[in-house]
């Protein structure tokens, strides 16, 4: 587990903050490295929703880590695969709905960033935008003054 040895990933969850600092030590590592495997992002996953306290830079971070291990580390590079489409969706939406921004801005970059992805995986992001429109709630709608049902 190379790129979470910068950080104390307990240390983290118990102070349920991620800093700019400590962005910036992921980051560094994540450049050196450049690999993550499987238990790392479930790793990551968890820190993102341990820590209510998330500097702006996280997010990208998380976004771009996660993206480069479902997309690019894995084979056929480039393409997302069945398996990982299920990870992914297990793991933004463990309750059937993806809950947080950064997790819906993972789900778009990784549909985004991929050659091909599963048919699955654009229905349940399709999915999620049509709830945020027709229900009103949701990560697409939470920094809305106006998030009245059926308004876009």
């Amino acid at each position: 587990m190379g790129v979470l040895k910068a950080v104390s990933v307990e240390d983290l969850k118990s102070a349920g903050a991620i800093r700019e600092a400590d962005v910036v030590k992921l980051r560094r590592m994540f450049h050196a490295d450049a690999r993550i495997d499987r238990a790392e992002a479930e790793q990551l996953v968890d820190l993102m929703r341990s820590c209510p306290q998330q500097d702006p830079a996280w997010i990208d971070c998380f976004v771009e880590m996660l993206t480069d291990h479902l997309v690019q580390q894995a084979d056929p590079e480039g393409y997302l695969t069945t398996e990982n489409a299920d990870w992914l969706i297990s793991h933004v939406a463990p309750n059937g709905r993806v809950e947080t921004k950064p997790e819906m801005e993972l789900l778009i970059n990784v549909l985004d960033k991929s050659r091909w992805s599963p048919q699955s995986l654009a229905r349940f992001a399709l999915n999620e935008v049509m709830q945020a429109i027709v229900n009103g709630d949701g990560p697409l709608r939470a920094d809305l003054a106006d998030n009245a049902p059926g308004v876009v």
